[in-house]
This record gives C-alpha cells, sequence and structure tokens, in this order.
C-alpha cells in the first residue's frame, strides 16, 4: 500500500523492517515495496546474498502441498551476465524461488520475482518456467488409470445397462437414445467417465505459475489455450495461468489475453482478462485499443513479409504468399515444402534455431490472421477512428495486419467527423479509391472501416465491382447487410423473426456460425437466448429464443426477439439498450445474424406457442 501510494518518507522504516523481518515471503513483499519506491536493490541481489537468502529459505519446511514437484529435477540455470563457471546458478537458489513463490501464493508475479527471473539468461528463464508450467498442468489435469476406469466400468456398467433397458421399455420417449445402447457401449460410457475424472489438483500451488513468465509467447499461449480447451472447467486454474501469463510483455500472450478479454464461454474467466488487459495497458501507459495495435506479433517478416534465417552454412527464405501462409525459399528463390536435414558440417544449434524460428513464424502468423480478422470485425461494428499516423504504422506496415487490411474498405474523416472519402490500400502500397485514383490521407484525418450501412446504393455497388475486377476476397463482408427497417422511438428489441421455427440442434449450429454462445441458463438448466459480446463497445447482443434445456436434446424451437444490454461489472449484461443507442454498424451487423439464423428455420408458424415444450 505504502509503495502503490508512492510514500517515500516510509522507506527508511521499510529497510529497519526488513532487516528485522525472519519471513521470507514478508521480506519478498519489503522487497518488492522499496523497488517501487525507487530504491536500488541490486546489493540485496548479488549471487552471494541470493544464495545466503536461499539456504536461510530452505532451512524451513516447504509447503506441504508442493510435495508432487520434485525439486531435484528443476533445470540447470544461468545467469545474464555470468561467464564461465561463475555463470551456473546454484540449484539451491531455484528451489528457493520456486518455493518461495508457492508461499506467496500469487500467480502474477510480483516485482522481486520479475526481478529475480531477469538475473537468469532468457534460455533459463523458458526453461524454468516451462518445467513449472507443465508440472502444473500435469499434477493438474492427472486422470485415473486405465485398470482403475475398467474396474469402474464391470462395476457399474451392467445396472446401468438395465436401468437403461427399463427405462425405455417405460418411457420410449424419454429414453429413446440410451435404450439404443449395446451393453459393450455402457460399458465403453462407464470407462470413459471415469477416465474423465480429476484425481488431483494443483490451485492450491498456484504461485509457482509467477515463475512461467518468461516462457517464449506463442508457447505459454498455446499451453494455456489447450488447457483452456480440453479443461474449460477448471475455471480458477484457467484465471491463474493467465495471471501469470499477463506479467509477460510478450505480444503473443498479450494478444492472447485481449482475445480471451472479447470471446470466451466463462464470464466470470473473460471478465478477469479485461481486468488484466487494463493492468497490461496501464503498465505500459497505452489505452487497451493501442495496447492491441502495438503487441501484434509479426512472427520476424519484415514490412515486406520476408524473413531470411541462418540453417547451418546455409540460408533460407520465408514469403507470405497469397493466403497468408508462410512458406519456404531456397537461396535460389525456389520454394521447398519444409526445411532439408542437417549436413555434416552444420552446428547443432544454427539447426535447432533456424526450425524454431520457422515454427513461430507459422504459429504466429496463424494466430494473427484469425485474432486480427476478428479485432478489425469488432473495430467496423464499434465505429472505431484511428489517427491517420498510427493507421499507417500500426495496421498498414505489419506484415500480416497490412495484407488484411488490404482486402477492406476505409473511410476518411476530418478532424469533425465528417466522411472525406473511401480508399483501400493496394499490394503496391498505394492507396486508391473505387475508380481507381489514387488518395492521399492528411495528417489529421482518421481512417475507420466501411459498411454498407453507411452508404449508398452507388457506393456498395462500385466497391462489389472493384473488389470482383481486382480479384480481391474481402476479408469479411462489410458492404452485405443494410440496416434494419426504423423502429418506434424508444424500441429496444426488433422482434420480425418472431416464431419462425426450427429444431435445438439446428438453431445451435446457425447461431455457432454466426460466432454466438449459449447465453446462462436459468433455474432447472434451461436457457432462453444465444449471445455476442462486443467487450471494446460495453454491449452484448441477444438473439431470444423458445428455450432449451441442459443437457440438450433436440425438440422444437422458435426465435424470438433481437435485443441488446449494456455489460456491466462481471461482464453480465444489465437492462436492455435503446436500438437507437447501438452504433449503426453493430445494430445492422446483429440484425443481419438474426436473419442468418431464421434462413436456418423452417419458416414463420402461426402456431408456434402452442408447439413450445414450455
Amino acid at each position: 500500500w505504502l509503495a502503490r501510494i508512492g510514500y517515500r518518507a516510509a522507506v527508511p522504516a521499510l529497510y529497519a523492517a526488513l532487516d528485522k523481518e525472519t519471513r521470507e515471503p514478508v521480506s519478498a513483499e519489503l522487497m518488492t515495496a522499496l523497488e517501487r519506491l525507487g530504491e536500488d536493490i541490486s546489493p540485496r541481489l548479488s549471487p552471494e546474498a541470493l544464495l545466503k537468502q536461499a539456504r536461510k529459505g530452505l532451512k524451513a519446511k516447504a509447503p506441504s502441498g508442493l510435495a508432487w514437484l520434485n525439486l531435484e529435477q528443476l533445470p540447470a540455470c544461468a545467469w545474464v551476465h555470468g561467464t564461465g563457471p561463475d555463470a551456473v546458478v546454484d540449484s539451491d537458489i531455484i528451489r528457493w524461488w520456486v518455493i518461495l513463490a508457492a508461499k506467496l501464493k500469487e500467480p502474477a508475479a510480483n516485482a522481486l520475482l520479475v526481478r529475480y527471473l531477469g538475473l537468469l539468461d532468457a534460455a533459463s528463464r523458458a526453461a524454468l518456467g516451462r518445467f513449472l508450467l507443465h508440472q502444473f498442468i500435469a499434477r493438474d489435469t492427472a486422470n485415473p488409470p486405465l485398470e482403475e476406469a475398467i474396474a469402474y466400468a464391470n462395476q457399474h456398467a451392467p445396472g446401468r445397462y438395465q436401468s437403461y433397458q427399463q427405462g425405455f421399455k417405460q418411457y420410449p420417449e424419454y429414453y429413446a437414445e440410451v435404450g439404443k445402447l449395446t451393453e459393450e457401449q455402457v460399458f465403453e460410457e462407464a470407462k470413459r467417465e471415469k477416465l474423465a475424472e480429476y484425481t488431483g489438483t494443483a490451485i492450491n500451488e498456484k504461485g509457482i505459475l509467477a515463475l512461467t513468465c518468461g516462457v517464449p509467447g506463442h508457447e505459454l499461449a498455446d499451453a494455456i489455450r489447450l488447457y483452456m480447451r480440453d479443461h474449460y472447467v477448471r475455471r480458477f486454474q484457467v484465471e491463474a495461468m493467465l495471471e501469470a501469463a499477463s506479467v509477460s510483455d510478450d505480444p503473443a500472450v498479450i494478444q492472447f489475453v485481449l482475445g480471451v478479454s472479447r470471446r470466451y464461454r466463462t464470464a466470470s474467466v473473460q471478465q478477469k482478462a479485461r481486468l488484466l488487459v487494463e493492468r497490461i495497458a496501464e503498465r505500459n501507459g497505452w489505452t487497451q485499443d493501442q495496447l492491441a495495435d502495438r503487441t501484434v506479433p509479426t512472427g520476424g517478416l519484415d514490412e515486406s513479409g520476408r524473413m531470411t534465417f541462418a540453417y547451418g552454412a546455409r540460408s533460407f527464405t520465408v514469403v507470405l504468399d497469397d493466403k497468408l501462409k508462410p512458406v519456404l525459399h531456397n537461396a535460389e528463390g525456389k520454394p521447398i515444402a519444409a526445411l532439408p536435414a542437417a549436413r555434416q558440417n552444420d552446428t547443432p544449434e544454427s539447426i535447432k534455431e533456424g526450425k524454431a524460428l520457422f515454427t513461430t513464424c507459422k504459429k504466429e502468423v496463424k494466430q494473427v490472421v484469425e485474432m486480427q480478422s476478428a479485432r478489425l470485425y469488432e473495430a467496423m461494428c464499434a465505429g472505431r477512428r484511428w489517427p491517420v499516423a498510427d493507421w499507417e504504422e500500426y495496421l498498414r506496415r505489419h506484415p500480416v495486419v497490412g495484407r488484411l487490411v488490404q482486402r477492406l474498405v476505409w473511410m476518411r474523416f476530418d478532424a469533425e467527423g465528417q466522411v472525406l472519402g473511401l480508399l483501400r490500400p493496394t499490394e503496391d502500397g498505394s492507396l486508391i479509391d473505387a475508380a481507381d485514383d489514387e488518395v492521399e490521407p492528411g495528417p489529421d484525418e482518421g481512417i475507420g472501416l466501411a459498411h454498407a450501412s453507411l452508404l449508398d446504393e452507388a457506393q456498395v455497388k462500385a466497391w462489389q465491382a472493384h473488389f470482383k475486377d481486382y480479384k480481391v476476397t474481402p476479408l469479411f463482408a462489410q458492404l452485405a447487410r443494410r440496416s434494419p427497417p426504423p423502429q418506434d422511438a424508444g424500441a429496444d428489441a426488433i422482434a420480425d423473426r418472431l416464431g419462425w421455427m426450427g429444431d435445438t440442434f439446428t438453431l445451435r449450429g446457425a447461431f455457432g456460425k454466426q460466432g454466438y454462445a449459449r447465453g446462462s441458463a436459468e433455474d432447472g438448466g434451461v436457457f432462453f437466448e444465444y449471445i455476442k459480446d462486443f467487450a471494446s463497445l460495453g454491449i452484448q447482443v441477444r438473439i431470444a429464443f423458445s428455450g432449451s434445456a441442459l443437457p440438450e436434446e433436440n425438440m422444437p424451437a422458435a426465435l424470438k426477439e433481437l435485443g441488446f444490454v449494456r455489460l456491466g461489472a462481471g461482464g453480465y449484461g444489465g437492462g436492455n439498450l435503446p436500438l437507437a443507442k447501438v452504433p449503426p454498424v453493430l445494430l445492422a451487423e446483429a440484425y443481419g445474424d438474426y436473419h442468418a439464423v431464421a434462413a436456418a428455420c423452417q419458416g414463420f408458424d402461426h402456431e408456434w406457442e402452442r408447439k413450445m415444450p414450455w
């Protein structure tokens, strides 16, 4: 608290407390506070001082909950500025850091732990973080052995099979699916059920995640992304890993956290990511939009979309093709399918580094295309405008985003927000309008994405013809969806597809194609809407329907109305938003989603209410 308010008068008292303190976690907090107040604590960070601290700390009993982690297997580490034997970090120091992190119980590394990690070279930071991350995940996702699952199935499957058969005889309409299962299928069902159980948890040792922020960004993001996909029910663990990652300034990690803050299946995790994005932006002195613009990974590519790297004695070049796929070329400029085998005189380090560069490039380019396409779509819906200089530097000149920008129509605005014209960046670096005339925006202009709802019919047709003439596939359909018909003053919903009938599975698929997630279930496990969040606007789109019970079964369903709510604290929607307060592009896009889902239905049914199960 003293550090947070910048109370430097407390520095002498903090030093006095530090010199007397015997509890290492408290000492760590005191040193963190002193450094945040501008004090030089480097004398306390020498290898000799750190070893003394470590051996003192290791005399105490390690946390019992950490017994599953074999501290003897921690990787060997080296000091960043050390040479020869002096570069080797005593293993006691690393062991103590892990125990200290566990005791602090904070997955987001404090300033002291960040300083500790900064004393190691990059390879050591990565190795230590990688080991702890993988050990945490392995402990947290352990399942019963196959033998135990088979024993469980042998015990429970026969009775379950008989129950299914009896239920099918008495209530065939409710037991139709399980009544068809054979004894072998029920056995496999029970076995899978047991194998899916978790045998332990590492959440109480989440503090060790504080030492994972040195893992290379794409690797850290991939590991967390995979965990989130397969173990999304472990909400607290997901949030802990996101907290740990948020300490990193690696662009790949920041973009990953930004992505979770915009779209995720669990509202509390999404809200946690939003708070972390705020912290990251504050740490760098940027707005959240500026943060997103400035931290897009490049995959190692230069502005032209090329990267040349050494591979032993040879060199290879990566070039982005028309489909934004990194393609390898040899020294003669010919495309090749993969890196060749190493030659006898090639050093293993150079070969390993070359392979890692190419792998990272492919992963980052793929992630950038996916995430930035979604971000540009949201920026269009939000009506975001960039200063010309920012748009040029962070979007148009980016090796990957710049290619995406070329597949969209942009609007020029003057300082008062009046539209000055339309343009599209071309492959040769020029800016042109629909008539192929070059355009040169002024330094004080703003740039934003165009949309059919903001243009007249002649402009839409001209740009559609332009894309066709240039054989450019638009990044998304920005020229397709028009504004909905005028609504009554004060209206907060649109219901012109009320009563369009289908079934719950058809609707689920149709909503999924439009990027919607299931809304929260109410009492009885029934949900009545599909939602899509636009975090940058603080608005949630809601399309209501007749409802579906969890776990879902296919049953008749009907569309209801389209509405919008403000996202409140915690990421949950508040009251209905008047349509007049919804940005026009978002209104048009949501209305298009509403009609796209309706198109998957069978059409309007006058008796739809009578046919609903509730």
